[in-house]
């Protein structure tokens, strides 16, 4: 064990941080509370580098590990450990304190940290998860959007794979318009669907009783369903450019794979 070793342990929670530094003899030289606002984290790590921590450790949930993390990582090494990993490690006693006892761990080297990525991949993550969750509103209010024209006896998903498809949306732009016409609603329907299914089936499919709030609801969730899909292709232009700028061979190469 290296004699000049000094290492940190820290216990994250939402609203405070249990900080316990330890020297190479398992001897606690400094331990103390914090809050979690940035400033207490600036002080945090301006008082480990003065009790001269090079090695932390940390234990989280949720996301509150993240702004720890960002603060320390420029001045020392830091490993994030699972706490289910933590409290399976055996020899510890049950008044010793988890900053402690992840300090202690850290310095016998029993500590596997997690997978953390680089600043760059941890934004093109937040692109990636924040596409994932538009997607699921888009699906969410293209169904309500769906179930408001059902009430109104407009039943074209009957008929067509996708209620966000060209044909359907054409619908129902149309119909935000003031154009409720079956003679006019069934032309904008793809010829593929009419020769499938027969135009007066078709024509029978989109015919509605629309009232003023009806048009006025679907409007509102047309409006919504572009907002999402301009914020969706915004994080997809933004997560490519990423991708072209820091992985630009791999990037060639995922755009070689068919699909």
């Amino acid at each position: 064990m290296d004699k000049d070793r000094i290492v940190a342990g820290l216990d994250v929670h939402k609203d405070t941080i249990y900080l316990c530094v330890m020297d190479n003899t398992e001897a606690v030289i400094f331990a103390k509370v914090y809050g979690t606002l940035t400033p207490d984290l600036e002080l945090m790590c301006s008082e480990m580098v003065s009790h001269g921590v090079t090695e932390a450790a940390m234990e989280s949930t949720s996301t509150y590990w993240v702004p720890v993390w960002n603060a320390l990582c420029e001045s020392m090494s830091l490993k994030l450990v699972n706490p289910y990993f933590i409290k399976q490690l055996p020899g510890r006693k049950s008044d010793v304190k988890d900053a402690q006892w992840i300090a202690e761990c850290l310095l016998k080297n029993l500590i596997r940290g997690s997978f953390v990525p680089d600043k760059t991949v941890q934004d093109m993550r937040k692109y990636n998860r924040r596409i994932f969750d538009l997607n699921e509103d888009l699906t969410y209010n293209s169904n309500k959007q769906d179930a408001a024209l059902q009430r109104c006896g407009f039943r074209l998903s009957n008929y067509v794979s996708r209620v966000n498809g060209k044909s359907y949306q054409k619908c129902v732009r149309a119909i935000i318009t003031g154009i409720t016409d079956p003679e006019e609603l069934v032309k904008l329907i793809h010829g593929k669907t009419l020769r499938k299914y027969g135009r007066n089936i078709i024509k029978d499919a989109v015919t509605g009783d629309f009232h003023q709030a009806d048009i006025c609801l679907l409007k509102q969730y047309a409006e919504l369903i572009g907002v999402i899909e301009r914020q969706i292709e915004e994080c997809r232009n933004a997560l490519i450019a990423m991708c072209q700028e820091h992985f630009p061979k791999q990037f060639k190469r995922l755009q070689s794979i068919p699909g």
